[in-house]
């Protein structure tokens, strides 16, 4: 924690006070603005994000003390009602040098995107918005900006756009400071000119332009140009903003204010680049929810035909009362208890004795494994303690080493449960199932719906959190491709308890490479005994989607996974598979801002998006929409076969990583973008059709179509 002492903005020299900071870390935590240096911190309390710049030089103190003073006629000019789209002067210190301002400025630098497509979709308007509403605050009091252009403007999500740089901004009628012609100069632009509301104007509706369309007008281009540009298919909303700012037969554009209000007209923001090819997809929208809700209808006629094959076991019941008051007072046992029967090897499918089979514990006074036999015998507690380190020894086969299965692995008298992780390399699975069990770990989410969750072993477990979900999650470092290796392993097991039925499950998650996946010998016979499928859609794989890639086309993955499973679990006289499937758009925060409206409204959630369960099945459909109509519709086939099927939207990192300078080290996620969102409804969604999860959350997300298996 850092102090920053300083005078705030206002009439006079303003009244002292002191702000809290903390640091931020990352590779843009500290950047130059020339002819400033910028740090990023967090205020406290409440950790606002903030930037302190740093004066370079006695021509930077000198503008650093204008913006300063211009900012406090600002506030005293306003008052409360000064504009939030103007990047607020909190502080000013000018006791030592360097000369530093506390300014109240987040997000990033529009000068700093790649492309404006980050700002497309819905908001684009609201955007542009901001940038005129900011300009009228300025123009109200008389004062001209004279450098609007991306160096200039912030955005962020959450806040909207913000407009800085005012360390350069004059009177009306005062001269324009020296600067040579920019592209978002308007004709006629000369230093020395005489400051004028309408060249702000004008060079914000050359941003705006720029916005929407990633496209910068010639320097200079006459109002008649303009015109001519406009009639190339651009939507109307941007038609009668740049009309309007580039008015035929005058030279002066109109005041910001009235721009202002012709954007706030018409109700709601416009999609941008609206074509008439958006009836068509409109179109196949309608027909992708016809397909969906026939999907349901089939699926829940499926479900008795299952059942009647004896292919699945009917839909867990709900205990009755007498037992889950026995489960809350302790009457009941659930401690483990020793196998009946054979098991089956999740990893080999062998079939192992429980009760006579090889055990050994992890002991590591001995240096690792040891066989029980070896052990002086323990009871109580100790035993207890001994078993959470005890495993079975499997032999494996020819193409599946010999492996060890921790001892509780079947001892809940209840089917364990295999959910396999689908999808091509680099789709982004482990990233997936690493914000999976750090959020199943750490946030309350379980705990609201009655499950508690801990490890199945907890050597294997922690070894997980030590080397894939720390890094990932506190370090924010991409994960490595899973290697593909001739050893089979599931990657993590927990054991889910569920305080509505009292009873536990195992649950192991099998995360293996993408090329493993599409082979057919022994070494994925795994698959065939799969009970669930957590399906991963990579949206950049599929055409048009977002700007990055879409050139990969279908994932070779799905269709293996699909035939596999077909041929081993299917029965020819059901439509269905006998296992549920939640499919998963992960990345999906590459899809925001890009006009996408059956989907628009879920990534824009609040950070609380697993609290209602309830709209899991409106989700489902909206994602079915999307993938149908736009391109996805090889995806959403395997999700089809499934007897249970949900789709989600979620995101694992927020944000795509950065590439170091250094090639040898990890790339990272930016630290103020980096969060998971959505995670764990996937998750929740297979424990519920699955029979996993019970009581009111449950049946709120089944309801209408019956439990999955």
């Amino acid at each position: 924690m850092v102090e920053f002492r300083g005078r705030r903005p206002g009439s006079g020299d303003g009244e002292d006070a002191v702000f809290g900071l903390e640091e931020v870390t990352g590779d843009d935590a500290r950047f130059e603005s020339p002819p400033y240096r910028v740090r990023r911190y967090r205020r406290a309390p409440g950790r606002h994000p903030v930037m302190v710049q740093e004066a370079v030089g006695p021509d930077a103190e000198r503008r650093m003390r204008h913006h300063f003073d211009l900012f406090g006629a600002l506030a005293d000019f306003h008052g409360p009602h000064l504009p939030r789209q103007l990047a607020h002067v909190l502080a000013y210190d000018d006791t030592e040098r360097p000369h530093r301002l506390l300014v109240d400025c987040r997000g990033t630098r529009l000068c700093d995107l790649d492309s404006p497509d980050l700002l497309h979709g819905p908001m684009l308007r609201t955007v542009v918005q901001d940038l005129f509403e900011a300009l009228a605050g300025l123009h109200e009091p008389r004062l001209v900006h004279g450098r609007i252009s991306p160096e200039h403007l912030w955005w962020d999500e959450a806040e909207g756009l913000q407009l800085a740089g005012l360390d350069g901004a004059v009177y009306a009628t005062e001269p324009l400071p020296e600067r040579p012609a920019g592209p978002w100069d308007g004709r006629g632009f000369r230093p020395g000119l005489p400051a004028a509301a309408d060249q702000d104007v004008t060079s914000a509706a050359l941003v705006a332009f720029w916005m929407a369309t990633g496209e910068t007008l010639p320097r200079g281009a006459s109002h008649e140009h303009v015109h001519a540009q406009l009639g190339q298919g651009h939507e109307e909303w941007l038609q009668d903003l740049l009309r309007a700012a580039f008015p035929l037969g005058s030279a002066v554009s109109p005041p910001a204010r009235e721009l202002v209000r012709r954007l706030a007209e018409g109700g709601g923001p416009q999609l941008p680049f609206e074509r008439p090819l958006a009836e068509r997809a409109r179109e196949r929208e309608a027909l992708a929810r016809q397909e969906f809700r026939a999907l349901r209808a089939r699926q829940r006629t499926g479900a008795a035909g299952l059942r009647a094959s004896r292919f699945v076991p009917a839909a867990v019941r709900r205990p009755g009362w007498w037992r889950r008051a026995a489960v809350r007072l302790g009457l009941i046992d659930l401690r483990p208890q020793a196998a009946r029967g054979p098991v089956e090897c999740p990893m080999c499918l062998s079939g192992l004795d429980w009760g006579t089979a090889e055990r050994v514990v992890l002991d590591e006074s001995r240096g690792g494994l040891v066989a029980e036999s070896e052990l002086p015998p323990v009871s109580g507690p100790a035993r207890t303690a001994q078993l959470a380190r005890t495993y079975v020894v499997c032999p494996g086969n020819d193409d599946v080493p010999r492996h060890e299965l921790p001892y509780r692995y079947p001892t809940f008298d209840t089917e364990p449960l295999r959910i396999g992780l689908v999808g091509a390399s680099t789709t982004g699975k482990s990233h997936l199932l690493a914000a999976m069990i750090d959020q199943a770990r750490k946030s309350t989410v379980m705990g609201r719906y009655g499950l508690r969750v801990e490890a199945l072993d907890p050597q294997r477990y922690h070894r997980y959190l030590s080397e894939v979900v720390t890094p990932f999650i506190d370090g924010r470092q991409e994960l490595p491709a899973t290697a593909d290796r001739p050893e089979l392993r599931y990657s993590t097991g927990l054991i889910v308890t569920d305080e509505h039925s009292g009873r536990s499950h195992s649950v192991v998650f099998f995360d293996v490479a993408g090329g493993r996946l599409e082979r057919t010998g022994r070494e994925s016979d795994f698959l065939n005994r799969l009970g669930a499928l957590l399906c991963v859609v990579d949206p950049t794989r599929v055409p048009g989607l977002t700007a990055r890639g879409g050139t990969l086309g279908r994932d070779p993955a799905f269709e293996h996974v699909r035939q596999r499973l077909r041929l081993q679990q299917g029965d020819p006289s059901v439509p269905f598979l006998p296992l549920p499937c939640a499919l998963v758009v992960t990345k999906s925060d590459l899809l925001r801002f890009r006009g996408y409206r059956e989907i628009d409204g879920w990534l824009h959630e609040k950070p609380d998006a697993e609290g209602d369960l309830a709209t899991v099945e409106r989700e489902s459909e909206d994602v079915y929409a999307f993938l149908g109509a736009r391109g996805g519709g090889d995806w959403l086939q395997l999700a089809g076969e499934c007897q249970g099927s949900t789709l989600h939207l979620a995101s694992a990192t927020g944000t795509g990583p950065r590439d170091p300078g250094d090639q040898a080290a990890a790339r990272r996620f930016d630290e103020a973008l980096f969060r998971q969102h959505r995670v764990l409804r996937p998750l929740l969604a297979l424990l519920a059709m699955k029979g996993v999860m019970t009581g009111p959350a449950a049946d709120a997300l089944l309801r209408g179509r019956g439990h999955g298996t």
